[in-house]
């Protein structure tokens, strides 16, 4: 897995909650790792979060969610 886009949106392909969107922030000046946004539509209105502590838990969380990601925004 290459760099995990920070600030896109990206539609959930396969995987865990494959047809839901997802985005993942860097809140590194606040916690120091990243939120992992996941909600059904592509503007967040309502939806999920998570955070893991650095970007190779980032990539772990992906993985782990079997996510196949298409970045569309």
């Amino acid at each position: 897995m290459g760099s995990v886009p920070i600030g896109r949106v990206g539609k959930i392909v396969s995987g865990d909650e494959a047809g839901w969107f997802v985005k993942v922030l860097d809140d590194s000046d606040a916690t120091g790792g990243f939120l992992i946004l996941t909600s059904r539509e592509d503007h967040f209105v309502s939806g999920f979060d998570n955070w893991v502590a650095d970007e190779n838990a980032l990539k772990q969380y992906l993985h782990e969610a079997r996510w196949l990601i298409e970045w569309v925004a």
